[in-house]
């Protein structure tokens, strides 16, 4: 797999109640979710594609598709500059 990004995303998640419901409970205000993780680009056509964890044989954990028109802002992180072989 090549380089990965480590990203945030904010979108709006499709959304149900728990029963039926009538009409005028509707609930018309979107579901905000903040995400993040490694964007894998390309994955999947229209989607934002995030992996929780990335292997060192290229095997993906925890893969999350997001519809590109559910996604409100994509930022990319900056992992700290210095020694990361010392992390846990």
């Amino acid at each position: 797999m090549a380089e990965a990004t480590l990203v945030y995303c904010e979108w709006h998640d499709a959304h149900s109640d728990e029963s039926w419901i009538d009409v005028s409970e509707i609930d018309a205000e979107p579901y905000p979710v903040r995400s993040a993780g490694w964007l894998i680009a390309d994955a999947k056509p229209g989607h934002v594609t995030l992996a929780q964890s990335c292997g060192p044989d290229g095997a993906l954990d925890g893969v999350i598709y997001i519809p590109t028109g559910m996604v409100t802002r994509l930022v990319a992180l900056h992992p700290p500059r210095g020694d990361t072989d010392s992390l846990p």
